[in-house]
């Protein structure tokens, strides 16, 4: 995995640190900070001495020990103190912004071995020995170039390596070399996630070794608990998924297993309600299995068998109460849930006819006055001829045709009507006739209603209703002009 190292632009000018055994990533205290530079400065001081006083003082050393043996070589220009101290300050200033770059984390071996370099420089500067002492500065230097350039292998080099062992549940490697890579790289973010990860990979595998004992025992529901614990620890732990996902479709097809056989022996015993909940389980399950779409559809055909059957037990209910409209009703509801359904079709046709049947007798029954004209009771005698004979199972209809008999026969038979008068005035009955001048006048007219008008000159006329009852004995009316104009 390539990862881009991660450069921090050196300050313009830079804290320098003095030589030491080493950089303290977590940071010293006060005390400690003073005396770092109290160390510092007296290097500061030193350098500068080397640089103001020393080369004179060699270069005058030098001369006359080239004089004295007169062995001079004018190619070989050995350092000064001023080069000495020269590559020095170079090692000093890198030094000091590698340290706050958190080197002393990430620079391993190659930064201790840097040090100990410049250690050895600045013994070899106390002595005098500046070509020497150069020549270590220099390495020194060369030595931290190189480890600042190359920060972005080490970084790629840390993390395959933290990853490695990541996967390998090395926790306490993996953990050390993600530190290394945000020593180099505080803000690298899949380090920082990782590291997460690695951190917690303990507690992780002690709840994969809890599932999988559970899970040997036959503890699935536990088994269960523990990897969706690991998984909540470390959510992209392969192992854990993978487990969680093996003991839960395990734990799915025991619940569905379990699911089809309530609704098979629900569905056996006719409990509808109950196989019908069973199904929705097993679908949730596993919603494209046939065997659940198979039940499915017998439950579907058992609950319109149910309906169809309930529907007519209530319409048989309804009709023994003669009640033809809620049978009539009840059948139509039946063609609604299967339009083949043999009994609601002929049965409605039979239900029709015995609510259009009742509504005639209700017709007459309801005002029997009705049948009092020929033509209506010449259209009751035609219902009763075409009714016939209720059957037995039908009491309401026989008691109705037995009503409407009676009026019929009672409509059909005159009633004694004697009209009394004072012989001055002329009787008319509309409808009837006229009946001339009378003191008394007997006649038989049907059940009905008449209008009996009476005449006579000089007098207002005379008008009277006279209703003539069915089963009546005899109807006496008395009626003349008694008005004048």
């Amino acid at each position: 995995m390539a990862v881009a190292s991660k450069h921090t632009t050196p300050p313009a000018e830079p804290v320098l640190q003095p030589p030491g055994n080493g950089h303290n990533p977590d940071g010293a205290g006060n005390e400690g900070n003073r005396w770092l530079w109290i160390s510092l400065a007296l290097v500061l001081v030193l350098g500068l001495a080397v640089i103001l006083v020393l080369p004179g003082f060699i270069d005058t050393s030098q001369q006359q020990a080239a004089t004295s043996t007169g062995a001079v070589d004018i190619g070989a220009v050995p350092a000064t103190g001023a080069d000495a101290n020269k590559a020095m300050q170079d090692w000093l200033q890198l030094r000091a912004r590698l340290e706050l770059e958190n080197i002393a984390q990430w620079g391993e071996p190659g930064w201790s071995q840097a040090v100990e370099m410049a250690h050895v420089g600045e013994r070899l500067l106390a002595q005098r020995n500046f070509s020497a002492a150069e020549q270590n500065f220099t390495r020194a230097l060369q030595q931290l170039r190189q480890l600042d350039n190359g920060r972005g292998t080490l970084l790629a080099e840390a993390l395959a390596r933290g990853h490695g062992a990541l996967a390998g549940d090395d926790v306490a490697t993996a953990v050390m070399h993600f530190e290394r890579v945000l020593a180099i790289e505080p803000d690298h973010q899949a380090a920082q996630t990782t590291l997460s990860r690695a951190v917690v990979r303990a507690e992780v595998l002690q709840q994969m070794t809890i599932g999988v004992e559970a899970e040997a025992n036959g503890d699935l529901v536990a088994a269960q608990a523990a990897y969706r614990q690991s998984i909540l620890l470390d959510e992209v732990y392969g192992p854990a998924i993978t487990a969680l996902e093996r003991v839960t479709e395990q734990l799915q097809s025991l619940a569905f297993q379990d699911a089809m056989t309530r609704a098979l022996s629900a569905l056996d015993a006719g409990r509808l309600q109950a196989a019908g909940k069973a199904l929705e389980e097993a679908a949730r399950l596993q919603p494209d299995n046939t065997v659940v779409a198979d039940n499915r559809r017998r439950l579907q055909q058992m609950r319109t068998a149910a309906t169809l059957d309930s529907l007519r037990r209530q319409a048989e209910t309804q009709a023994s109460r003669e009640n033809w409209q809620a049978v009539v009703d009840l059948y139509r509801k039946a063609l609604t849930v299967e339009n083949s359904a043999g009994f609601a079709r002929g049965g409605l046709t039979h239900a029709s006819e015995r609510v259009k049947l009742n509504a005639q007798f209700d017709h007459y029954l309801e005002q029997p006055a009705r049948i009092y004209s020929p033509d209506p009771l010449k259209n009751a005698e035609k219902l009763l001829s075409a009714a016939g004979k209720a059957p037995v199972e039908e009491p309401k209809l026989a008691a109705k045709i037995s009503a409407l008999q009676r009026l019929v026969q009672q409509a059909g038979t005159p009633v004694a009507i004697t009209l009394h008068s004072d012989g001055q005035t002329e009787i008319t009955i509309y409808h009837v006739g006229r009946l001339g001048l009378f003191t008394e006048h007997r006649l038989e007219l049907l059940p009905g209603e008449y209008t009996v008008v009476g005449t006579c000159t000089g007098y207002r006329d005379v008008r009277k209703q006279l209703p003539v009852l069915p089963g009546s004995a005899s109807i006496s009316l008395f009626i003349r002009c008694e008005e004048p104009i």
